[in-house]
């Protein structure tokens, strides 16, 4: 290899489709994180693929980096027609400028949709494609939650994905991908794509990949590591509230130019996904007041609640109000402190106007979320008006702080509302510290959050239950309409019968 001049990129948006908010382009240049050219690398504090992708490639003299575009945006409804016009003129300018390319990087999230385009990802492959022709190399390093399509395997060189949910991998996931894209390019590997889709659409389970089947699941792909001839493996078991016509977990494997090895691997991960379908269904989940009940009954503290409903990292709001309804209802019956945080910047506004001490009444959630709860009217004591950013405990975005805006705490008897006017990835203890509050100490704390918890909570909980709220993001998936799956897809369809079939196309290095 000499003077290989190697694109690196990325457009990563999860899109829900049962989120009304649609994803304009201020949402990826305003409201999200946008680089272009340069800039892409010249973020030292990085924390995604990108860096990954960065951290090999400069290890290796022969190389140039060639930035194209990260683009990305929080989770919500799906991208409008302009905003997929508008990133794939980005992209296309980019690669126009950058001149010869020799191969590219590059990390989508794998599950963005748009209102006219169901498979985005596999579009702006397309893009690759139309713009470098068939023969230069792509290596894609997905979320493991992606939406595997047949125009991202069949137009890419070959795809690896994250291996960890909470995500603490993709840093790992970005060295792999770009590794890979090296050995196929120097000569040393010729990647044999081989991708088996499962009819099964369920939500993470509550210890994500930590334990029970689906650790099993992945501990058996990540085993082929030591196989001979195996360049990579992967499970992705799909985001599950995105109503897509190519839905469904893909069982992934990646070989050195041997198809019958890829193809008997993907069965096996296939079939093994299958039988343990009945065992990745969703923990038992209970009524708000239920849930608190159980929750006060607990010895020790602190207990967790979580709401995945109005999960932000899964596409929610996280101002839904209905557990916030509960726990007013229910306080008195709470021996300690109770928590709970929403975004709601005008609610932030009315009480910065207060002092510390005073007494206020305002309307609070229900803004952002107004399909499934209305805003609550609650008077309390102003305890505490501070701003952020806050530390990134648990390393649920790419920096190392995370922006808050303006942050206001009021005291309801012993329940503790915190107000931000931005909305927080993942449940970062660090926001109740920044209120003057040891989140740990509290009797009951309440998480927008469906895995996540487990990464900043998970060592201390004396008990987590899960609420069954309404929102975006519910783990009870019967609420919602799905009409465009296939179908019959576990466990939307509980009599599903599936068998493998007897082959499935395999896509050969480029």
């Amino acid at each position: 290899m000499s003077n290989l001049r190697i694109g690196i990129g990325g457009i990563w948006h999860e899109s829900n489709s049962f989120c009304e908010r649609g994803v304009a382009p201020d949402d990826f240049v305003l409201r999200g994180r946008m680089a272009i050219g340069k800039d892409v690398i010249d973020k030292s504090d990085r924390q995604d693929e990108i860096a990954g992708f960065v951290e090999v490639l400069r290890k290796n003299s022969d190389v140039e980096i060639i930035p194209l575009l990260s683009a990305e945006t929080w989770i919500s409804g799906h991208l409008t027609a302009d905003t997929v016009g508008f990133l794939e003129g980005i992209l296309c300018q980019q690669l126009r400028s950058a001149g010869r390319l020799d191969g590219i990087c590059f990390a989508p999230h794998g599950a963005m949709a748009g209102t006219t385009i169901a498979d985005v990802d596999g579009h702006f492959l397309n893009v690759f494609r139309e713009e470098l022709g068939g023969r230069v190399p792509i290596v894609l390093a997905l979320d493991c939650h992606a939406v595997v399509t047949r125009q991202m395997i069949e137009l890419s060189t070959a795809l690896v994905g994250s291996r960890t949910h909470p995500h603490v991998d993709v840093v790992e996931t970005g060295m792999r991908a770009a590794k890979i894209l090296l050995d196929t390019l120097s000569g040393k590997i010729k990647p044999v794509v081989v991708c088996h889709k499962i009819p099964i659409l369920v939500p993470p389970p509550d210890d994500g990949t930590n334990s029970g089947a689906l650790k099993e699941l992945f501990d058996k792909f990540i085993a082929w590591d030591q196989i001979k001839g195996v360049i990579s493996g992967s499970l992705c078991p799909c985001y599950a509230w995105q109503d897509v016509p190519e839905q469904g977990w893909a069982a992934v494997a990646v070989t050195d130019n041997d198809p019958e090895l890829a193809q008997r691997l993907a069965r096996e991960l296939a079939q093994a996904c299958w039988e343990a379908r009945c065992r990745l269904l969703p923990e038992t989940m209970y009524p708000p007041r239920e849930a608190i009940r159980r929750a006060a009954a607990v010895d020790g503290c602190p207990v967790v609640i979580t709401d995945s409903a109005d999960t932000v990292g899964g596409g929610a709001p996280g101002d839904n109000t209905v557990l916030l309804e509960a726990l007013l209802a229910s306080r008195h019956d709470v021996d300690g402190l109770v928590l709970i945080h929403l975004p709601d910047p005008e609610a932030v506004s009315i009480v910065q106007k207060h002092l510390v001490g005073d007494t206020v009444t305002v309307r609070v959630g229900g803004k952002r979320d107004t399909m499934y709860c209305v805003p609550l009217t609650v008077t309390a004591q102003v305890l505490c008006i501070t701003e952020g950013p806050i530390t990134n405990d648990g390393k649920f975005i790419a920096e190392p702080m995370a922006e808050t805006g303006g942050i206001v705490c009021l005291g309801i008897d012993n329940l503790r509302l915190v107000l931000t006017d931005c909305e927080i990835m993942g449940p970062q203890p660090s926001l109740y510290r920044k209120a003057g509050i040891e989140p740990f100490e509290a009797k009951i704390v309440t998480l927008k959050t469906g895995v996540g918890f487990k990464v900043t909570y998970g060592h201390v909980a004396k008990a987590v239950f899960r609420a069954d709220c309404p929102g975006v993001v519910s783990y009870n998936l019967p609420r919602y309409k799905f009409s465009h799956v296939p179908r019959p897809m576990f466990p939307l369809d509980a009599d599903a019968q599936w068998h493998l079939p007897i082959c499935q196309r395999a896509a050969k290095g480029r």
